[in-house]
């Protein structure tokens, strides 16, 4: 029933956005949700191009790749269809990147061997030696303290799992990488209790250094059962994993610009590198991206102010983030910035997790907010959110923890955020995505823009009372 609420107050308040008697949703309408959506599964065909061009295991829009150079030329298009101009690729030389070549990891116990076909290394994890590894496994549960005690790790494949179903970081299970880390294992395993069997990303989690990776639920339970019917002959885990640190490879910043009547600008972001189909993470982000440049492109030159300058960044996952790096070293680009926009993981469906499989719902998940800015710049974004329904927590991030960080205090900043528990997995292709949410976000972003258009960059900035 709570959720049944939960989806009517969201269905109510997209209603009355679109019924608004002041005419904010008509102004808009040209932002076309199905378009965005269009979009996003273009962006998921290029990662769907490079994982059958012989990279089965390891794939998305990844910076270096092939995919990542289409995904560049294709947004470099969008920007000159929509006539913008100073349409450019910035170049980077990438540092050695870490690719996986490939991998392959089984349980076996009493006669019995399952290959764990979800396993995906966790990001930048060390190889194993090319023979691979033969390893005892263990389970340590939620690898509390209590877990931990008195347990023999050494040279072992260690299983934990968690709870904490949004994270693909280093926290997981409160840090338990660390602590299995510092009782000195030969491998480690960690499973998220998200139903089915994803094939989940993780970013770098640390720990003990040596080969690190998720597996979906039904693999590290089954493992789990293994485990707990062995009778004293541990199951053995055989693995193996082969990664290239690869030179010489390339990425880009894209630019564009819709040149305004002052020197003052507004600067709106998107990262362009996404795992997998990355139809949230970043597809409806790239998507929103364009949609905002299309739509103020039509619009007469004189009725902006502002110069709006659009960015498809590179480098959000692989750690070294060139251009948030290149942006935060150039800080004269926000001298008369009155505001910059991170658009990431702007629409998907609410996904529950309930009675042994995942449940989509007809609503738009809630999103995260931050505004770093004024108390009045958060009253126009909460405004815009407002107006077009779209949903969000009760209380804004204290900081972007999105492709923003870097550069969040060089100018007034704001985004929407979602995560899911898709985010980062095999999982997360268009279907997920409702074009009415893509378009809700989009909209209201461009009210805004708008709406910041004709206030002084002075009082849009953070002040001691807005902190």
């Amino acid at each position: 029933m709570a959720n049944r609420a939960i989806c009517a107050a969201i269905l109510t308040a997209s209603l009355a956005a679109s019924i608004s008697a002041d005419g904010t949703a008509d102004r808009y309408q040209s932002i076309d949700g199905a378009r965005l959506k269009g979009y996003v599964d273009e962006l998921a065909a290029m990662s769907r191009r490079y994982r059958d061009d012989g990279h089965a295991q390891f794939w998305g829009r990844i910076i270096g790749t092939s995919a990542d150079a289409e995904n560049a030329r294709w947004l470099a298009a969008k920007f000159a269809s929509a006539a913008l101009t100073d349409v450019r690729e910035q170049p980077f030389d990438l540092p050695p990147q870490w690719m996986p070549q490939s991998w392959s990891v089984s349980a076996s116990a009493g006669g019995e061997t399952r290959t764990l076909s979800s396993a995906q290394p966790t990001y930048r994890s060390e190889a194993t030696p090319a023979a691979g590894l033969d390893l005892e496994a263990v389970d340590l549960g939620l690898a509390t303290d209590a877990d931990l005690e008195g347990r023999d790790l050494t040279g072992k494949a260690v299983f934990f799992y968690s709870t904490d179903t949004m994270s693909r970081h280093s926290t997981a299970s409160n840090g338990a990488w660390k602590r299995i880390g510092e009782h000195h294992p030969a491998a480690m395993f960690i499973t998220l209790l998200i139903p089915g069997n994803l094939r989940l990303q993780f970013y770098p989690v640390g720990g003990g250094q040596v080969p690190t990776f998720a597996l979906g639920q039904e693999d590290g339970l089954a493992v789990r059962q293994m485990i707990a019917q062995s009778r004293g002959a541990a199951p053995h885990i055989r693995l193996r994993l082969d990664v290239q640190m690869t030179p010489n490879l390339k990425t880009s910043t894209v630019w564009g610009t819709l040149r305004g009547t002052t020197d003052e600008n507004v600067v709106v972001v998107a990262h362009r590198d996404g795992w997998f189909e990355g139809a949230n993470d970043n597809g409806t982000g790239v998507a929103t991206l364009v949609g905002l440049a299309e739509y103020f492109s039509k619009l007469p030159a004189s009725a902006r102010r502002r110069t709006i300058t659009f960015l498809g960044t590179s480098g959000h996952h692989d750690g070294t983030a060139e251009s948030g790096t290149w942006l935060a070293a150039h800080k004269e680009q926000f001298a008369k910035t009155a505001l910059i926009i991170n658009c990431e993981h702007t629409a998907a469906n609410q996904l529950v997790a309930y009675n042994g499989s995942v449940r989509k719902a007809n609503a738009a998940s809630p999103e995260m907010w931050f505004v770093g800015g004024s108390q009045k710049l958060e009253q126009i974004a909460l405004g815009a959110y407002r107006a077009f329904g779209v949903p969000i927590y009760e209380r804004g991030e204290r900081s972007a923890g999105g492709e923003i960080g870097r550069i969040q205090t060089l100018a007034p900043s704001l985004q929407l955020i979602d995560t899911g528990l898709y985010w980062h997995s095999d999982r997360e292709t268009p279907d997920i995505i409702p074009a009415d949410a893509l378009a809700a976000a989009t909209r209201a972003f461009a009210k805004i823009v708008a709406d910041v258009d004709g206030v002084p960059i002075a009082e849009l900035q953070r002040t001691t009372e807005s902190r």
